[in-house]
């Protein structure tokens, strides 16, 4: 790709974006000062415009990010291209960020630029969350900028990608998705739609700036790379912006309303891309696979235009990040309207989760295209880890989805319930569906140094699997440490007050389960100290853990109930189905069983040849039980 091809890249990109704030940002009445506006419109209009600079700055740099951890080979001019492209993106991160915020005080004090406020801005950076937020946002997108430019550790710069999502939080916390009290807000939504913009807009972008050093032979592998991570963001996008736009557009005179016109607009926008995207997967990629080089030009003028559509996109979320969203259609909203909790609530009640409802459709997905490329390849897998899997998920779906996820935010004893359910019974189905084997056989494996799903998991989670498989007492620490962190760190009141906590929570929860549950369940190590026979003072021990546990919960209910009585109230009085001492027996309850299980499972695997591999259908080797875990 030429020079000049990539000015206009980015003159499109600009141009768009800035043309699309402006419609939005003065149809939404985000640029009306009123009467009394003394800051002007170098404020009214700056704010959003730093807004702008901001999206593109974390879009560059979490896409180049992903981009050399996931998709282009380890070393090479086009790796140390994308570093220091995501570097100087972080620059304009940080920098966006630091205007976005002084801009936010001057708007917010209702001064114009010149005037002195020297002391006032500094209580408003230290003091209020708004300015705070901005502070924090600027110092990690510096700090992300500094590891770019002075790092080449692919364990350094995956760290920095996390640090750079996680400097989405603090500005996505200060939104409009933050701004009730109850456990419906949508900030998780926001936070993935955030995050999903960024890999689909920093990739395309960063492509386009690596495609001159980019050798023709890797051009087609590395398009391909980014096109499944393209998809998998469009998905993302999709679903967390519609269940975005619903937890603010619920009425028809809501939909009316300017905002929901901006919404609506973005939303064509996205259909328009999801076409582009079809095209890039069903002719781009072949065109690229048979002439490297002439595919190559082809791809660079579809990513032109489609980079002026992502500006679009971009100008219009900017904007509506000022607009002011439709009020609510009654007072009381979900809080006077929930009737008590009993069975038939649990069982019937409905509140999509962004987070997992992508998760679980996700893992969906991916198990059953690997049992199709399993018997693509004449290989089989057993019916019974299919169905396993498929009414794992299920579960997981109401309980993250369903009348428990939304009781969960109202009583102590719904957050214990869904706690133990994701820690102790979800993982009873879905470890021994054995998805890191059928990963195993079926993902190819990398050799140009770069980190897919093998990759990740052989150097991620095996070894801490394995570690647990040959020291069982482990578990019990790791129950231990999970238990202590949902119930006696801010984890508990940030899972009573909003969706980011919870969700930290939840995924908390369901990992600690599936490694204790995999750790003990799996087929082990012969002549090692994990055989089954010495698992089970190891299940005695986890069970005097649970003991203890639910023995506090009933001794300091009224206390660790506090969160939820603050944030809501107690909406249905003493109902004994509301109290919050019920989270004891609900842990007794629920681990007595699952251990029960447990047990039963490592007895019957009393093998005392447990080394002895056995043949599966098909004559293909049956699958390692050493690997069984839900990833």
């Amino acid at each position: 790709m030429s020079l000049k091809t990539q000015m206009v890249a980015w003159l499109a990109l600009l141009v768009a974006g800035i043309l699309s704030l402006v419609w939005a940002y003065s149809y939404g009445g985000g640029a009306d000062g009123g009467l009394l506006d003394r800051a002007g419109p170098a404020v009214t209009w700056g704010l959003p415009t730093a807004k702008l600079v901001l999206n593109l700055g974390t879009a560059g740099t979490i896409g180049a990010l992903v981009l050399a951890v996931f998709v282009l080979p380890r070393g090479g001019t086009a790796y140390e291209a994308a570093r220091w492209f995501a570097g100087w993106s972080a620059a304009v991160w940080a920098w966006g960020a630091a205007v976005h915020t002084y801009a936010g005080f001057l708007l917010l004090a209702n001064r114009a630029p010149s005037a002195g406020f020297e002391e006032e801005f500094l209580t408003f950076i230290t003091r209020i969350d708004a300015g705070r937020a901005g502070v924090l946002t600027t110092l990690i997108a510096a700090g992300v900028a500094i590891l770019c430019f002075w790092v080449r550790s692919p364990r350094i710069l995956a760290g920095a990608l996390v640090a750079a999502f996680a400097g989405l939080l603090p500005l996505v916390l200060k939104s409009h998705a933050a701004g009730g009290i109850d456990h419906a807000d949508s900030t998780t939504a926001i936070f993935l739609h955030a995050a999903a913009a960024a890999v689909w807009l920093g990739g395309l972008l960063t492509l386009v700036v690596l495609r001159r050093v980019l050798p023709a032979g890797q051009v087609g592998v590395v398009v391909r790379r980014y096109s499944t991570l393209a998809l998998i963001s469009y998905v993302a996008l999709v679903v967390s912006g519609t269940l975005g736009a619903l937890a603010r557009i619920s009425t028809v005179e809501a939909l009316l309303s300017p905002y929901s016109a901006i919404v609506l607009a973005k939303a064509g926008v996205f259909i328009i891309l999801g076409l582009f995207g079809v095209v890039h997967r069903r002719w781009s990629l072949g065109r690229i696979a048979r002439d490297p080089h002439r595919g190559g030009r082809h791809f660079a003028a579809l990513a032109v235009v489609e980079l002026a559509v992502m500006g679009a996109a971009s100008g219009m979320a900017a904007a509506l990040a000022r607009t002011e969203p439709p009020q609510a259609a009654a007072s009381g909203g979900l809080d006077a309207a929930l009737p008590g909790p009993d069975a038939w609530e649990y069982l019937s009640r409905w509140a999509p989760d962004p987070l997992w409802s992508l998760l679980c459709g996700f893992a969906v997905f991916a198990y059953l295209a690997g049992v199709r490329r399993l018997r693509a390849e004449g290989r089989s897998w057993p019916a019974y880890r299919t169905l396993l899997w498929l009414v794992g998920l299920a579960v997981l779906v109401m309980v993250t989805n369903g009348g428990v996820h939304v009781y969960q935010g109202y009583l102590f004893n719904a957050h214990v319930l869904t706690q133990m359910m994701l820690t102790a019974v979800v993982p009873l189905l879905l470890v021994p569906a054995a998805p890191l084997t059928l990963a195993r056989l079926t993902v190819t494996a990398r050799t140009d140094g770069s980190t897919w799903v093998k990759e990740f998991l052989e150097r991620s989670v095996q070894p801490v699997l394995a570690a647990l498989r040959r020291d069982p007492s482990l578990t019990i620490f790791v129950l231990a440490a999970s238990l202590f962190t949902i119930y006696y760190t801010p984890l508990l009141e940030w899972a009573a007050q909003g969706q980011i906590g919870y969700s930290l929570m939840s995924v908390l929860a369901l990992l600690s389960g599936c490694l204790v549950t995999a750790a003990l369940t799996g087929t082990p190590d012969p002549g090692t100290s994990s055989s089954p026979r010495n698992r089970l003072p190891v299940l005695a021990g986890i069970a005097g853990l649970y003991a203890f546990g639910g023995w506090k919960l009933v001794e300091q209910a009224p206390a660790m109930e506090l969160p939820w009585n603050t944030s809501v109230g107690r909406l249905w009085g003493p109902s004994p189905a509301a109290a919050a001492e019920m989270g004891g027996p609900m842990m007794w309850t629920i681990a007595a069983v699952a251990l029960a299980i447990i047990t039963a499972t490592v007895i019957r695997r009393n093998d005392p040849h447990p080394g002895t591999p056995s043949q599966g259908p098909a004559g293909s080797a049956a699958p390692d039980h050493r690997m069984d875990m839900a990833s």
